[in-house]
């Protein structure tokens, strides 16, 4: 009993710092793979910046069929102008290589009697998600487009459509026929922003890189510039939107 007491300090001692230092080699691995993941994550800064709407005038969409009174030269009063709703009609997208936070689903609503929002940027084998939050039935298609005939979609109902080929297609409802919307299929888009009403759009994280930031509206692009992300937040200085001359609009294959 004498003698396994005293080797028992002994063998305390000798199996003591091989615990510690195993120890020691964990903690630094957790810490090694922590600054990793930190460094990671600091290359992907916030790119933001403000489109200029006050002096963006769009072009006049013919109407589908008779023209509302407010679209009608009466001698009484001014025609309408054109006004844009930034957050449902326009959409900033960032076009590069590289990996994307892009969902798989995106989700678009019938509400007001159109889409929100009207203009839909995804990538190839994208699923859109539809749902209606009007109090009437749509009747939602996209010529040209596989699985995108007109189905009705009831008042609270959904639909989804799984879009498999690049390229910009036009979407129409047979029971609101003024309803329109665009939807761009696009291969090396990255990030997809709406901007608010004053303009102001954000991307929370882009990886360091050369990007195209473009300015979509409906079928056309309104405005675009290269821009190169860093490893610093990003502000864009202002931009102008033009209208595409016509026969410029998006092309029926997007890049």
């Amino acid at each position: 009993m004498g003698r396994a007491a005293n080797r028992s300090p002994e063998r305390t001692r000798r199996v003591g710092p091989a615990r510690s230092a195993s120890r020691i080699g964990a903690w630094l691995a957790i810490a090694v793979a922590l600054l990793i993941a930190a460094g990671g994550k600091a290359l992907a800064v916030e790119v933001s910046g403000k489109l200029l709407l006050a002096t963006y005038r769009p072009e006049p969409t013919a109407p589908v069929e008779q023209a509302f009174l407010w679209e009608i030269e009466n001698g009484v009063k001014e025609v309408t102008a054109e006004r844009v709703e930034a957050q449902r009609e326009l959409a900033v997208v960032l076009i590069g290589e590289g990996s994307t936070t892009l969902p798989e689903r995106v989700e678009v609503a019938f509400s007001g009697g159109g889409l929100l929002p009207s203009t839909i940027v995804v990538r190839p084998n994208t699923t859109l998600l539809f749902r209606n939050e009007d109090e009437i039935a749509h009747e939602l298609y996209a010529e040209g487009v596989e699985g995108f005939a007109a189905e009705g979609t009831s008042p609270r109902g959904r639909r989804s459509v799984v879009l498999k080929e690049a390229g910009t297609f036009a979407l129409r409802d047979r029971i609101i026929t003024h309803l329109t919307g665009y939807v761009h299929v696009m291969e090396n888009v990255i990030a997809v922003a709406s901007p608010d009403g004053s303009g102001q759009f954000v991307f929370p994280e882009v990886p360091a890189g050369k990007y195209t930031l473009k300015v979509l509206h409906g079928p056309s692009e309104i405005a675009s510039q290269t821009i190169e992300v860093g490893t610093r937040e990003l502000t864009i200085d202002p931009l102008t939107l033009a209208v595409a001359p016509k026969g410029d609009k998006a092309a029926s294959k997007a890049k």
